[in-house]
């Protein structure tokens, strides 16, 4: 754990700063060991910090060894993002060892423009704004010019013929959630359906996590335990299911981050008593910083981290605190790994999107038995839809009625009020640390009392805070203009600027003398938009 943490933040550190930083970092986390009498920790602290400020540095100085030249071609590394703003965002890479390059588009990207494709980038080169190893970002156009090969031909084509399956045969209520719970493609989803899978904390069964892999390949051992093959047959078998589910996604870096957190998750269900999980879990933080120095300044990475933490380590706590009620085994379980992921990614996220759910650990819940399933029939659906017969109807036709129930779920969590508040990681600790201290500290039959009272007083305090309707900018009439000179004079009704130039983020929310906010999508967050006009930084 020691060298994990030397090598996560001594990263993040060089990256940021400088390399020095890192390794004045590093030197510190050897110290530290020296004085605890580790020299084994301090020898491997020392020589894991080292190495990986080394990659760092060779990185960086590599990426801005000259200044970027367009029109280049580069090969499509993620499916295109949809900005808030109404752009696109597309993650390129110039090169085989080059690092990602953002490219922001106006309007939207030409079809043929996927992951895996080649495209030709040109536009308006810039600093980034944001802390990484590719220094620069584009404003510009993205045209395709070569389709994805290999892998990520194959992988594009199954999506394809999978969403094609899906708009046939299910409802508009599943047609964006069964793809994205299954293959993560999340582009058959509108704004407001996305917003609701925030707003009750259901957002990540729409992308690939290390909870979907998990699921393949708990099926896996499932399936081969019943067979009556022993341990390592099991992990085989794992193996390969996680192979084929890799193969299918394609081979996208959220997949890889995916895939081996679900790694870790495997060794928790089928190895724990020869492999300690936290152990397993470090080893994967290092491989992962290696292979790629972006991840350890990705939030996602760091709430896979967070959220496996949580399960493995306070679910027991949390299991064995609720144990004593009169529920089900079943639900307690469901209720402790949703209460346990969510203790330990909320602070995140309150520092990502200044604002936490209220809801999401009773929507979690909810849909707990449902999700399991949604992701194995999911699958064989995919393996039918690529075959002829028209099978993957009956498949479909069978996972419908859940993703009816996960969309319900989300659709009516976020209609509550207060399902969503504004918070810091700072105030999100100190209500945790209440509901933390009433789980474990307080006698199992004065439970009940202590948590009704506690829920009680954080909710009301959050009906009495402050709030209004979050209005999406993507649902309001925009005017994007290249620089800040640019704005005026503003079109006849506006309800939006939208300022594309790169620099600082700005200190406090902008609008123009009419009182019409002005957004700067490429200079840090968006602000939160309010229908009454108020604007709140993240």
């Amino acid at each position: 754990m020691p060298t994990a943490l030397c090598v996560w933040i001594a990263t993040i550190v060089t990256v940021a700063l400088a390399p020095w930083a890192g390794f004045a970092v590093v030197a510190a986390a050897v110290v530290l060991c020296g004085c605890a009498r580790a020299v084994g920790q301090a020898v491997l602290v020392g020589s894991g910090g080292v190495a990986t400020v080394v990659v760092a540095w060779v990185r960086i100085t590599v990426a801005r060894a000259g200044t970027l030249r367009l029109p280049v071609e580069a090969t499509v590394t993620a499916a295109p993002k949809e900005l808030d703003s109404g752009g696109m965002l597309v993650r390129v890479r110039a090169g085989s060892g080059g690092a990602e390059l953002p490219v922001f588009v106006r309007g939207g990207v030409p079809d043929g423009v996927v992951s895996g494709a080649t495209v030709r980038v040109d536009g308006t080169v810039s600093e980034s704004s944001r802390a990484g190893v590719n220094p620069w970002a584009v404003n510009g156009t993205v045209e395709p010019l070569t389709g994805p090969t290999g892998a990520s031909g194959w992988a594009q084509h199954v999506r394809a013929t999978f969403a094609d399956a899906v708009r046939e045969h299910v409802g508009e209520h599943s047609q964006g959630l069964i793809p994205g719970m299954v293959l993560g493609d999340t582009s058959m989803q509108g704004a407001s359906e996305q917003q609701a899978y925030i707003a009750t904390g259901l957002s990540h069964l729409s992308a690939v996590s290390g909870s979907n892999v998990a699921i393949v390949t708990t099926f896996a051992v499932v399936v081969a335990a019943a067979l009556r093959i022993g341990l390592y047959g099991r992990l085989v078998a794992a193996g390969a299911a996680l192979a084929v589910f890799a193969l299918l996604v394609g081979p996208e870096p959220s997949v890889l981050r995916a895939s081996v957190m679900g790694l870790v998750g495997l060794v928790a269900v089928v190895a724990s008593s020869q492999t300690e999980v936290i152990h397993a879990l470090c080893l994967a933080v290092i491989a992962l910083i290696f292979f790629d120095t972006d991840l350890a300044m990705h939030y996602g990475f760091a709430l896979s981290v967070a959220a496996t933490v949580g399960i493995v380590v306070l679910f027991p706590l949390f299991y064995r605190a609720l144990a004593p009620t009169a529920l089900p085994d079943i639900l307690v379980r469901a209720v402790a790994v949703a209460i346990a992921a969510d203790v330990a990614t909320m602070p995140l996220v309150a520092a990502m999107a200044g604002q936490v759910s209220l809801v999401s650990v009773g929507a979690n819940v909810l849909v707990a038995p449902v999700t399991p399933l949604v992701t194995v029939l999911g699958l064989c659906a995919v393996v039918l839809a690529v075959l002829p017969g028209g099978l993957e109807a009956i498949v479909l036709w069978l996972i419908s009625p859940l993703t009816w129930w996960v969309h319900t779920v989300a659709e009516r969590g976020a209609a509550l009020p207060a399902a969503t508040v504004a918070a810091n990681p700072v105030t999100v600790l100190i209500g945790y640390g209440w509901v933390v201290a009433v789980l474990l500290l307080v006698p199992w039959r004065r439970r009940t009392l202590a948590l009704c009272l506690t829920c009680a007083v954080v909710a009301s305090a959050c009906f009495a805070w402050p709030r209004g309707t979050v209005v999406d900018p993507a649902t309001l009439r925009s005017h994007v203009v290249a620089t800040k000179d640019d704005i005026l004079p503003v079109p006849s009704g506006t309800e939006l600027v939208v300022v594309l130039e790169e620099g600082s983020a700005p200190k406090r929310p902008a609008a123009t003398p009419d009182g019409i906010p002005v957004i700067f999508p490429n200079r840090g967050a968006v602000p939160v938009l309010y229908a009454d006009g108020r604007q709140q930084l993240r």
